[in-house]
């Protein structure tokens, strides 16, 4: 699926982040106890490989439809860099929080952003 600038690959053990000068990035599910936690609290219960896939497409989908601008954290790390961490912190906090909405139906409490259109957009694209 295309979101903004990048294009992202479901694979059989995750995801991997395309994009057009032909760098890439590969996430995968980590079969851990907090990654079970987090992937409970966000709504997957027990699927880590669609939190895992879902959450790549989140950081695309915060980044290019709320900022505006490609995900710093999987842009820096398809280039073999290690994004800034206070760009990353961000990302990261507001790619769950969409999770949260998502798939646990937990409605952010963040205005100036249109979470309903948001997540209709969404859901019609993840579940295609």
């Amino acid at each position: 699926m295309r979101i903004g600038t990048a294009t992202l690959t479901y694979t059989p053990e995750g995801c991997v982040t395309s994009y057009d000068d032909g760098t890439s990035y590969g996430a995968h599910p980590h079969d851990t106890h907090h990654y079970h936690v987090v992937s409970h609290r966000l709504g997957y219960g027990d699927d880590i490989l669609r939190y895992a896939r879902e959450h790549e497409a989140c950081h695309h989908i915060v980044s290019e439809w709320i900022g505006g601008h490609p995900s710093k954290v999987l842009w820096s790390l398809a280039h073999g860099r290690e994004p800034d961490a206070g760009e990353a912190v961000a990302e990261e906090a507001l790619a769950m929080t969409f999770q949260r909405w998502l798939r646990a139906n937990e409605r952010p409490i963040i205005g100036g952003v249109q979470w309903g259109d948001l997540k209709r957009r969404a859901v019609s694209m993840l579940d295609a």
